[in-house]
């Protein structure tokens, strides 16, 4: 179901929404000087200022910044067995505490305890969660453009860097910010969880044609090139994948990383690992209610967002040592990894490519992602390629 539409929002700051508390800082300077304010200009301009905005808002001000912000944040993979998630969700917490000096309390509610994936977008807009850790691509019937925000097979998202130069400097945040503000969410960051899209399987699979007559989990761009194989695909939470591997709903699913595997006990039901994954970064979010990110003074606006920045480097580093121990776990569980080969990979890049390409002109949002990625692409391929000077 479509989201609501807030008539009116406030404008958007850095993630997606301004603050109505009014400025008390002193505006006047010594005669003189542009920059400077001595003594007696200042404590002159400070007792004015102190004066009117007693008169005009200081009650509201003085609400805004002492009060104590309590917020529910919806986790959708917390609970379930993935360590970086769960450490990860933890140190956001405890940070935002830290830096607001108390000001900012969150209860974090594991996987589907509050909302459930599919509804966490809506639920956020709404107010039954005030934030979420989430990934646009479910919320793709809402906002489109989540899908390919979240992941297009095969891009060059290899390491974090790359994308934060997309992200901070190519338009894609302003973009995000945009597209989710008509919903009353507000964007705070993006984070580069592991990888998505090695996947787990009951039959070895040496090339995608035999994928044939499989029922898969799998979404977006990636989904359609196993159906162009002749798979099905079945949508299930991430969080039933084994009971319906168990239960034969599914043959094969990407879900997680080799960490979500074995934190799962997938090596029980599932005796095959397919590599590589063919997205190695798959790109998930902070979002928060723009309302109640509006309303808090600028300070406390400044902490959720530079916390949900740290929290994404933080889950970035932990995914590391986990997916080492994850890939130990499942070979000692008993399964085995398949490569596939670089012939059917080159084929797979190049129909997902065409694919996403091809969208041009269904979607304004869809078309500005599309032009960035190209070129970010190519600029990938100019930087981490043979580097020697362009002939």
């Amino acid at each position: 179901m479509p989201d609501k539409t807030v008539k009116n929002p406030a404008a958007p700051t850095q993630a997606g929404g301004t603050s109505s508390v009014a400025s008390t800082t002193p505006v006047d300077v010594a005669a003189g000087s542009k920059n400077t304010l001595n003594r007696r200009s200042y404590l002159k301009t400070a007792a004015v200022v102190a004066s009117g905005a007693a008169a005009l808002g200081m009650p509201a001000i003085a609400q805004a910044q002492n009060r104590t912000w309590k917020l529910k944040l919806q986790s959708n993979w917390t609970g379930i067995g993935i360590e970086s998630q769960d450490r990860s969700a933890q140190l956001f917490i405890d940070r935002v505490k830290k830096m607001s000096g108390g000001r900012i309390e969150i209860t974090n509610f594991n996987a589907d305890v509050l909302l459930g994936i599919g509804e966490t977008f809506r639920g956020v807009g709404t107010g039954v969660a005030d934030l979420a850790v989430t990934a646009p691509i479910y919320h793709r019937g809402t906002v489109p453009v989540g899908e390919y925000l979240w992941a297009v097979p095969f891009f060059p998202f290899t390491n974090l860097e790359f994308y934060e130069y997309i992200y901070q400097f190519m338009g894609i945040k302003e973009l995000w910010a945009a597209a989710y503000k008509p919903h009353n969410v507000a964007h705070l960051t993006y984070m580069c969880s592991d990888e998505w899209g090695a996947m787990v399987s009951t039959r070895p699979v040496a090339k995608y044609a035999d994928f044939k007559g499989m029922k898969v989990r799998a979404f977006g761009i990636w989904a359609d090139w196993l159906v162009h194989n002749g798979a099905s695909i079945v949508t299930v939470p991430g969080g039933e994948v084994y009971t319906a591997i168990q239960t034969k709903i599914l043959d094969a699913a990407a879900f997680g990383s080799p960490d979500a595997w074995a934190g799962m006990k997938m090596y029980e039901v599932c005796k095959y690992y397919l590599n590589p994954s063919v997205v190695p970064y798959d790109v998930v979010e902070v979002i928060m209610n723009l309302k109640t990110f509006n309303e808090m003074p600028p300070d406390l606006q400044e902490v959720m967002t530079s916390a949900a920045r740290v929290m994404n480097l933080e889950i970035s580093a932990l995914t590391i040592p986990t997916d080492v121990r994850g890939r130990k776990k499942l070979a000692e569980g008993g399964m085995q990894t398949i490569m596939m080969p670089d012939d059917e990979l080159t084929k797979a890049a190049d129909w997902c490519w065409n694919k996403f390409v091809g969208l041009k002109g269904k979607d304004p949002n869809i078309d500005k992602v599309i032009e960035i990625y190209t070129q970010a692409k190519q600029t990938y391929k100019d930087y981490y390629g043979p580097k020697r000077l362009p002939g």
